[in-house]
């Protein structure tokens, strides 16, 4: 009889069915959730074989980047990858772990089917070893945005927001790596230093949307002017500079230096219904050297800017060792002099004007002194105006400067008249800068420091040189009719050194002429200064101005003054400037 079959071998029972329904029901279940969540995913989830091909690509692919999965078999081979970013997205597959914390991810432009690259970022896992993958997952997402917004921010810390110029960082370290090739290379590159003429007074005068205005066609006019590979930048305010590299010779820097300036001013600018002819004063400075700093190398073209600035505006000069010196001392300067007013070391003196007629003291003129240092401290005596007063006018000082004077000077007379009376001078004298004449605020600053002191606007005289009102003829009748409104006297210092016409003359509302002492040092020996002088006393009376000689230092000329008509004058004949509280001794002892 045979065996029967045992248990193991006969047809499966009732409850071993009933587990098996189970397990294919929960294993189509979780490929069911596993699809679905493959299928709604916003990432790009991609399946690529040891060869590099890929087996499976999430439906993300048609979103993200436009092609079908039905395409996948172009995967992500050159094709589809940017040229710079291929290498490094095949070296992350080189070293994809299995999964695991903190997995690596990096990033590539991906071509989209419409033809733009799109930013994706990868993480790639390596489960060549799951017999179930034998490959590597990819998950990307969409990250152009963000790239962008990565990228915008890294253009706006390297470049200036106004002109779009890049700004003095990427220009100090594109001005670093031409200095590196020179140490492969041999070979010449120029920086060059641009700074605007004037224009603190296009600010002042027209505000500050014209010069911004200004700033953004200069801008454009240097790209315009510059060879492929050469570099405009916009270091602050109206500064700019310039870096060409690879140059034959000095000559051909000269050349660039040349075509620089012409191209700024090649047309005028239109501004608020006038037109504007812009000019820059640019200093070069030569990178021969690879050991040579590039923030050394842009402050020797920066002095070389000054010594432009110093011998005219509008034209080029090279820099050489002895402008570092001078730009160290200009520095110098400048912070000491930022210093003085708070520290008490400005000071005025001044120099009575008499009238010629009866030898009266009838003015005073406020004359600006400072002691960088007390003696004290090895400070130097008191500084000539000729050292600083530049230095106030380049660096804007001049303006806060200015009001001090204009305060001390008013109270100084108050003070004068208060304890001297009638030997108090008439009107107290002040010059005037151009700076402060392009102020829209002008007046509101003389009509505060009149009212603080308590004296009529005409004690108080405003001096302005001829050279500065023929810089911009309309600002300064503007200008002057407002301060003549006030009912303050307006005075032209230096007369005669600043090529006016009587057409201008007419124009500007005035009261005095001052004739400039260079003239009236010749009275008495050259008849041509004498029939300077006469000119412009028949010049005033005409007009019905008063003169002022200055500079009178002899009899001679004092009695050749007198014989010409002139009214009033001032210098050493009479008294050298005195500090104030000499000054009020003098009206004193009368």
């Amino acid at each position: 009889m045979a065996d029967e079959p045992s248990a193991s071998h006969g047809p499966p029972t009732a409850g071993t069915e009933a587990r098996l329904r189970a397990a294919l029901q929960e294993l189509e279940a979780s490929e069911r959730r596993f699809r679905s969540l493959v299928q709604n995913v916003s990432d790009l989830i991609i399946v690529v074989d040891r060869a590099g091909r890929m087996q499976y690509a999430s439906p993300s692919l048609q979103r993200l980047l436009g092609w079908e999965p039905s395409e996948q078999d172009r995967g992500l081979n050159g094709e589809r990858i940017h040229p710079d970013d291929l290498r490094r997205l095949r070296s992350a597959f080189v070293h994809a772990k299995p999964p695991g914390p903190n997995m690596p991810v990096t990033t590539a432009r991906t071509l989209h089917k419409d033809g733009n690259w799109r930013w994706l970022e990868y993480s790639i896992t390596d489960l060549r070893e799951d017999p179930s993958v034998r490959g590597y997952v990819v998950v990307a997402r969409d990250v152009t945005e963000r790239k962008d917004a990565e990228e915008q921010l890294v253009h706006q810390a390297l470049h200036d927001a106004l002109t779009g110029l890049p700004n003095r960082a990427l220009f100090l370290d594109r001005l670093g790596l031409a200095l590196s090739r020179l140490e492969r290379r041999p070979g010449l590159a120029a920086v060059f230093f641009l700074d605007l003429d004037y224009f603190k007074v296009v600010n002042d005068s027209l505000g500050h949307s014209a010069g911004d205005e200004v700033l953004v066609a200069v801008a454009a006019r240097l790209q315009g002017s510059l060879r492929d590979g050469d570099t405009a930048a916009r270091l602050g305010g109206d500064e700019f500079a310039v870096l060409c590299d690879d140059l034959v010779d000095e000559g051909e820097a000269l050349q660039i230096a040349e075509r620089l300036g012409a191209a700024v001013a090649s047309q005028p600018v239109p501004l608020a219904g006038r037109e504007l002819v812009v000019t820059v004063s640019i200093g070069v400075a030569f990178a021969t050297r690879p050991d040579q700093r590039p923030e050394a190398l842009l402050r020797d073209a920066d002095a070389a800017m000054y010594r432009a600035k110093e011998r005219g505006r509008a034209r080029y000069e090279l820099f050489d060792s002895a402008m570092r010196a001078r730009a160290v001392a200009r520095l110098e300067t400048e912070a000491t002099l930022r210093s003085a007013l708070e520290d008490g070391r400005l000071s005025l003196s001044y120099q009575p004007e008499v009238a010629l007629r009866d030898g009266r003291l009838i003015g005073a003129e406020a004359l600006l002194r400072w002691r960088p240092g007390t003696p004290a401290a090895g400070g130097r005596d008191l500084t000539p105006p000729s050292e600083f007063i530049a230095v106030a006018e380049e660096t804007g000082l001049i303006v806060p400067i200015g009001e001090w004077v204009l305060r001390e000077a008013c109270a100084h007379l108050a003070h004068w008249r208060e304890v001297s009376g009638d030997r108090a001078p008439d009107r107290v004298s002040i010059n005037l800068s151009g700076r402060q004449l392009a102020r829209s605020d002008l007046v509101d600053v003389v009509e505060r420091a009149l009212d603080a002191s308590g004296l009529p606007p005409n004690a108080l005289c405003m001096e302005v040189t001829e050279s500065v009102l023929m810089d911009d003829i309309d600002l300064a009748v503007g200008a002057l009719k407002a301060l003549k409104a006030l009912g303050v006297e307006i005075a032209i210092d230096d007369f005669g050194t600043g090529y006016s016409s009587l057409a201008h003359l007419r124009r500007f509302p005035v009261d005095m002429l001052k004739i400039d002492h260079s003239f009236v040092a010749g009275l008495g020996r050259n008849p041509e200064d004498a029939a300077i002088v006469r000119a412009v006393v028949a010049l005033a009376q005409t007009l019905d101005l008063t003169v002022v000689a200055e500079g009178v230092e002899r009899p001679e000329q004092l009695e050749e003054l007198r014989a010409l008509g002139c009214e009033r004058a001032q210098g050493n004949l009479f008294s050298s400037p005195l500090p104030e509280h000499e000054f009020a001794q003098l009206l004193v002892s009368g």
